[in-house]
């Protein structure tokens, strides 16, 4: 009941704005239908929700900084719908213009707040000194890198959206003097809301095709399974925990068990080897955390896995590999498991000419990198395919190295790894608790993600349009909640 009230607020609010929205939605949407007219209806389709989306979640965010904050986690995952959207219509400088009109609002509320008195940015020099200094070295390396680069104004508009904007949202988090634990756990459910509705244009084709074209194909870019997957890893914990244990999701537990619901369905349909494993991972160890719901993780686990495996194994290059291997007699079951396993591990290699390119740019651009999302100026400079064009070094470590340098990546591994350890430290401090609200599914998150953006591929942006910073939002934003002091209702 307490969730319904806090929509019929947000509904209240959106009616006293009413003939602004409506206003807004009829000149947008008719410019839309002219410029697409009856081309591409699904496309015009898909943005009547779309732009309704981002009408409402602007106005509401200049109601006041909780609100601001939840509808800011909720919208940065369904931003790249827009220039998804945008991409198609040749139109992506537009498209790029949302996320400075998003954080540009979302600083709105918090002006307003700091002159009330809201926010206690001294915890920046005293409780949170470790985290300043490391956005301070951060940044300023990653201008560094900037300058250096062939498209100076393009790596700075990268940094100012994926670093600037990510880290005054954390700042935010951090200094604002009502953020206990509910203030916490209202953004983590917004920001799940938000992660698990970018999935559903991928679900949606997916089913397409397997039902009128009876091929499992997914959607490409920043929409596509392989971008999409990588920063789902990172909340799917937090999603299965809050589903099975309604303690921890309280109002909120019937819509977690919906968004569970949803990712099921699509993993279901997901062929990555990489990420059947870190997928396996994750639920490796949420089962060892939550010992008392196992028979419901080895439910989920049932479908899950013997659905992804069914795909992995159908996927056109593992056919061909199972097809070449030939078992004569029983005798030649074990070496012929061998061979597969042994080929197997040889397909998995079709990453390292990408990697190779990667080393070859560190080796020649080691210190401050070749520039944020420069790695596509320099890939065929440095022998790639130009008939399979890569826009990242398909690593998430050897991306992070490429395109802003050995100490930039030196210091966020650093720093991830003790954000890391901190939390493990405090576990074992205080055995008394279970540590399943924030530590444990943060830390299970971001490690699923480091193994997967390690195996398959992953980048915490995609520099190349339609523009996403998804990855690195979901990222910043659980390592704040990793960090939070469990058992305290307040900061």
């Amino acid at each position: 009941m307490e969730f319904i009230e806090e929509l019929k607020g947000y509904f209240n609010y959106l009616k006293k704005n009413m003939y602004i929205i409506l206003g807004l939605y009829v000149v947008i949407e008719l410019g839309l239908f002219i410029k697409i007219g009856t081309s591409n209806i699904l496309m015009f389709l898909s943005s009547i929700f779309v732009t309704l989306f981002v009408i409402c979640s602007l106005i509401l965010m200049f109601k006041d900084f909780i609100t601001a904050s939840k509808i800011y986690a909720i919208s940065m995952p369904i931003i790249p719908m827009v220039f998804y959207i945008m991409h198609r219509l040749n139109m992506d400088q537009i498209g790029q213009v949302l996320y400075i009109v998003y954080f540009a609002i979302y600083l709105i509320p918090m002006i307003r707040g700091y002159k009330r008195g809201e926010f206690d940015f001294s915890r920046l020099t005293i409780k949170y000194k470790k985290i300043s200094v490391i956005y301070v070295i951060l940044l300023i390396l990653a201008v560094m890198s900037s300058v250096r680069s062939i498209h100076v104004l393009e790596a700075f508009k990268l940094v100012i959206l994926s670093m600037v904007t990510v880290m005054t949202y954390s700042i935010g988090m951090l200094c604002y003097k009502k953020n206990n634990k509910e203030f916490y756990k209202d953004i983590l459910f917004y920001l799940c809301v938000g992660v698990t509705l970018s999935s559903i244009p991928d679900i949606i084709v997916t089913i397409y095709n397997l039902i009128f074209r009876h091929n499992n194909q997914h959607l490409y870019g920043v929409l596509g399974s392989n971008f999409m997957l990588g920063y789902t890893l990172i909340v799917i914990p937090f999603i299965l925990l809050y589903a099975l244990n309604k303690d921890l999701s309280g109002k909120y537990n019937k819509i977690y068990k919906l968004l569970l619901l949803i990712q099921v369905i699509n993993f279901c349909g997901q062929k990555s080897r990489g990420f059947l494993f870190a997928l396996a991972i994750c639920f490796f160890v949420c089962i060892i955390i939550d010992r008392k719901n196992w028979k419901k993780y080895i439910l989920i686990s049932i479908v899950l896995f013997s659905c992804m495996t069914f795909n992995v194994m159908h996927r056109w290059d593992m056919e061909d590999l199972t097809a070449g291997i030939n078992l004569t007699a029983p005798g030649g079951i074990a070496s012929g498991n061998a061979k597969l396993w042994n080929r197997l591990i040889n397909e998995t290699k079709n990453r390292r000419p990408i990697w190779a390119l990667a080393l070859g740019m560190i080796n020649d651009h080691t210190y401050l990198g070749v520039g944020p999302g420069h790695f596509k100026y320099y890939y065929l400079q440095y022998g790639g395919n130009p008939k399979r064009m890569y826009i990242d070094a398909h690593n998430i470590v050897l991306d992070l190295v490429t395109e802003f340098g050995i100490v930039f990546s030196f210091t966020f591994i650093l720093a991830w790894i003790g954000g890391l350890l901190k939390s493990v430290v405090d576990i074992f401090k205080n055995k008394k608790k279970d540590f399943k609200e924030f530590k444990w599914p943060a830390i299970i998150g971001t490690l699923c993600l480091f193994i997967y953006g390690n195996i398959t591929g992953q980048s915490f942006i995609s520099s190349a349009n339609p523009l996403s910073v998804v990855p690195a939002f979901v990222f910043t934003v659980v390592m704040i909640l990793m960090i939070y002091p469990e058992g305290k209702s307040t900061n």
